[in-house]
């Protein structure tokens, strides 16, 4: 299993882990993840996880799904990648990253300023590259 942590305009977060299906972003209230934006479409892309890898598939949407800032129709997601829908950013993450240090039998949690580090070390790999 993976996650995403999802950042709206107003940097409000919120996680969710990726089980094996189908995932369903977008403005329509019948989506997984509802983006409240005119900018996005109403059923604008879906994630999409069989076994271990998961993609992310743009559903032929007008302003377009980015990943790292790359206009996609489709991406096999990596540790790290960045997707952006309307002013909505998702970062995805492999569960497999965090399995490493924690025991099985525990929750991690990540505080505002663990995820605002990690955002920072993000953006300053993408810049040394």
């Amino acid at each position: 299993m993976s996650k995403i942590i999802i950042s709206d305009k107003d940097n409000n977060l919120e996680e969710m882990i990726l089980t094996e299906g189908t995932v369903t972003i977008g403005r329509s209230k019948d989506n997984d993840i509802l983006i409240d934006d005119l900018s996005v479409s109403a059923h604008h892309a879906k994630l999409v996880t069989f076994f271990k890898p998961t993609y992310i598939q743009d559903l032929q949407s007008t302003n377009g799904t980015y990943v790292n800032s790359r206009r996609v129709m489709e991406h096999t997601l990596e540790q790290g990648d960045v997707i952006t829908i309307g002013k909505q950013s998702i970062y995805f993450y492999k569960d497999d990253e965090f399995k490493a240090a924690i025991p099985q039998d525990h929750t991690i949690e990540l505080s505002s300023r663990d995820i605002s580090l990690i955002l920072k070390k993000e953006d300053q790999q993408k810049k040394s590259d």
